[in-house]
């Protein structure tokens, strides 16, 4: 009998790089680095907590190899000057100690460099674009968010301006990739990652969108996918036949006319590859004025979007794949078994566990905290934040201390709704005795009625439920109008907050036998009073089931 994951978690390869198993932590941006670029406390901690959780293979994502010009933050990684070598030193030493590998991730963002924004730097691009469509997302956001997102463009010394690059730009910025490569194996790196995706620099050059040059970087495809092609010469030749080096590149770019096709993408594939690539890394780009742009492509909301492009990157070219995109174990394991990649990279699934490997290696795919896919990840870093997540308070807070150093106390939770169980969760685990009592026979509180209305939270209740009994917490159900205990040390309240009455309304409560196939609830017509995420979640189900809904 086979086990669950028997291919996800058997050794795998990339090259001349050697993996103890299939799972690699995609590449991202979590503005976590020092504010000069360099690598502290904070980013070290990201990532070794990702290896210690069992990954194979570390993606340390957008390296840049200009900074700070070509970059979209003060707190980039860096690796353009030696400076910076001592803290990605500690970085890789961090992740070999826990047996993973590590790959540094090399870009130049062209267009999106919004630190060249904020310091008054042009913008390096292949062309002058096209005028862009809707700005569809801008008007989405809230006064904070939008507020936020425009801080680059708000700095004191901000001034927004492109410059078309001249063939001396682009052979420095070859000159730049090259030299950042062999900075990232000074610093330890096991392998080196070109970021051709995304819309960032050699992206633009591979898109007929944004490139529309006619000379020698410029042209039908193979024309438009000579600064990748240089870039990986190059970066063969400063690190040699003995480290690995691939491209992430993306399949197709979608709400783009013209826009790149997964034939040009093959077309620069085919070409990087003979110009020395081991691998190549699926990814995907969306037009990013549109609403759906980011879920639309390298941050897919449907399950599984990109594997189709994965299975034909690896048929057509024989080489190597790192796939990726809202994946479960499950899902990678079927992809591995098909053939459609060698190496399947997980970003959002590992934000919420970074033990996800380790969990599945022991056995214990039931105490894996899932990904909800509320994009409070991505959604921080469009803001200029630190990553943040749903799902895990801990996440970009790896760094802090989490043993408590008071003596063990005798706590009562109050409400098994998710900030109960929660809170009833984090004291168990440091040590002190935890009681949890709830008026109603299930744990969960009003996260089940929101996993009627979004399905994306399906699996969260039951996890936080789980990982409290796991720790040790003592539930009691129907407990209500009791007095606590007097010999308590702490009483915490978690009974939840009050939703706000509104006269001949139905309430969110009232709104479960709807939700669980009750068709007489609720008339033809609904109004949905409040804009937040509950309310669009409710508008969104009630109008999938066939209501007129004014929200």
């Amino acid at each position: 009998m086979t086990a669950p994951f028997e291919r996800l978690l058997q050794p795998g390869s990339l090259g001349p790089l050697e993996l103890r198993n299939r799972i690699a932590l995609c590449p991202m941006g979590v503005n976590l680095g020092e504010p000069d670029g360099t690598a502290g406390d904070d980013l070290v901690a990201w990532f070794h907590a990702r290896a210690r959780g069992g990954a194979g293979l570390i993606l340390v994502g957008s390296a840049s190899v200009s900074y700070p010009d070509g970059s979209y933050d003060a707190r980039q990684v860096a690796l353009s000057d030696d400076r910076f070598i001592p803290g990605l030193r500690r970085l890789t030493d961090a992740v070999r100690a826990q047996g993973a590998a590590s790959a540094a991730q090399l870009v130049h963002d062209g267009a999106n460099s919004l630190f060249d924004i904020s310091r008054g730097q042009p913008l390096l691009v292949p062309s002058k674009r096209r005028p862009p469509p809707n700005d569809e997302l801008s008007l989405m956001l809230t006064p904070d968010e939008l507020a936020d997102t425009m801080a680059p463009f708000a700095s004191p010394s901000a001034a927004y301006s492109v410059r078309v690059a001249t063939d001396a730009d682009l052979e420095a910025v070859v000159t730049a990739f090259a030299g950042a490569a062999a900075r990232a194996v000074e610093a330890g790196f096991d392998a080196i990652e070109i970021h051709a995706g995304h819309g960032y620099l050699i992206d633009a050059f591979l898109s007929p969108q944004t490139n529309r040059r006619d000379d020698g970087w410029g042209g039908d495809a193979t024309a438009r996918a000579t600064l990748l092609v240089e870039v990986v010469r190059a970066v063969r030749a400063a690190v040699g036949a003995g480290v690995a080096v691939w491209a992430r590149i993306g399949a197709e770019e979608r709400h783009r006319d013209p826009g790149q096709t997964v034939d040009d993408a093959l077309t620069a594939a085919r070409i990087a590859v003979a110009a020395g690539l081991d691998a190549v890394h699926v990814t995907s780009y969306a037009e990013p004025m549109v609403a759906t742009g980011i879920t639309d492509g390298h941050t897919p909301h449907v399950p599984g979007a990109l594997l189709p492009f994965a299975a034909r990157f690896r048929a057509e070219l024989g080489m190597p794949v790192i796939a990726m995109g809202r994946l479960t174990p499950e899902a990678a394991e079927a992809a591995l078994a098909d053939g459609a990649a060698d190496v399947i990279a997980m970003g959002r699934p590992l934000i919420a566990d970074p033990d996800l490997p380790r969990k599945l290696a022991a056995g214990r795919r039931d105490t894996v905290r899932p990904c909800a896919y509320q994009y409070r990840c991505i959604g921080a870093i469009f803001r200029n934040q630190v990553v943040r997540c749903t799902v895990n308070a801990d996440v970009g807070h790896e760094a802090a201390a989490t043993e408590s150093s008071a003596p063990p106390r005798s706590v009562l939770v109050v409400g098994g709704g998710p900030a109960g169980l929660e809170a009833a969760r984090r004291l168990a685990e440091r040590g002190h005795t935890v009681e949890l009592w709830e008026a109603s026979d299930r744990l969960g509180g009003t996260l089940r009625l929101a996993e009627l209305a979004d399905p994306d939270l399906l699996g969260l209740a039951d996890w936080l439920a789980g990982a409290a009994v796991d720790a040790g917490v003592r539930v009691r159900f129907g407990v209500v109008d009791q007095e606590p205990p007097v010999d308590l040390d702490v009483v915490v309240d978690a009974t939840g907050g009050r939703w706000d009455a509104v006269d001949g309304a139905v309430g969110p409560g009232d709104l479960e036998p709807f939700l669980r196939g009750d068709e007489g609830v609720l008339g033809p017509v609904v109004d949905v009073v409040g804009s937040s995420k509950a309310a669009l979640s409710i508008a969104r189900a009630v109008r999938a089931r066939g209501r007129v809904v004014r929200l």
